[in-house]
């Protein structure tokens, strides 16, 4: 006999596997449904943002893109990082099985940290990864401030 799914059981166990079974059911139709098509008109690149004593290095992945089709700007203490990802040229007597790969437009807006030389950011994009080094302000360090007691 199938259980009704709508009347909500008194068994802890059973409920945790039906809570279970909800969030699979949830992931699933987000990355396979509706989800993938929304996915796939929508490039955002992954970055990482590392920083040693004299600069902020900008590590952001962008394989596929090339340079040519690669923008940057800075504008109000905002990094502006802009791009598109062509899609290759189907062949006459290819059709595609699966198509997981995203192509179009993408920009990525991210503010600056502090303390960052504008004057002297460079840019270098090498084997899919770009990577934008902000110079730090020479000599600028925080303000510490002493915490006193009452």
């Amino acid at each position: 006999m199938a259980k009704r799914k709508d009347i909500i059981s008194s068994d802890p166990i059973e409920r945790l596997l039906s809570l279970r079974e909800d969030f699979d059911n949830m992931f699933r139709d987000f990355f396979t449904g509706f989800g993938a098509s929304q996915m796939s008109r929508k490039i955002f690149p992954l970055m990482d943002v590392k920083e040693d004593s004299k600069k902020y290095i900008i590590e952001v992945e962008v394989s596929g893109v090339e340079k040519e089709d690669l923008k940057l700007s800075i504008k109000k203490d905002k990094l502006i990082i802009q791009g598109e990802k062509r899609e290759e040229k189907k062949k006459e007597d290819e059709s595609f099985l699966r198509v997981e790969r995203s192509y179009g437009g993408f920009r990525r807006v991210e503010s600056l940290p502090t303390g960052v030389d504008e004057s002297r950011v460079e840019a270098k994009y090498e084997n899919g990864v770009l990577r934008i080094y902000l110079p730090k302000i020479a000599g600028e360090k925080p303000k510490e401030i002493e915490v006193k007691v009452d």
